[in-house]
């Protein structure tokens, strides 16, 4: 004897492909956004040029620098 399984309503595949969508979509933008601040906070125009004579000055350390 075989027992049926429940059949799931029409809509019920609509709204998993909407869930699915709308969460593909949200990963996206967050994806975008963090990029964003990424590009904004550590991109390289805002490191500073750091070379031997500034270190040396910054640790105060004495002598020649190459």
């Amino acid at each position: 004897m075989r027992t049926k399984l429940p059949v799931p309503p029409p809509d019920a595949a609509r709204w998993f492909a909407r869930l699915r969508r709308h969460i593909g979509w949200m990963l996206l933008v967050k994806l975008a956004l963090l990029a964003g601040l990424f590009t904004l906070f550590f991109s390289a125009a805002h490191r500073p040029d750091i070379d031997a004579a500034a270190i040396s000055e910054r640790l105060q350390l004495q002598g020649n620098t190459p």
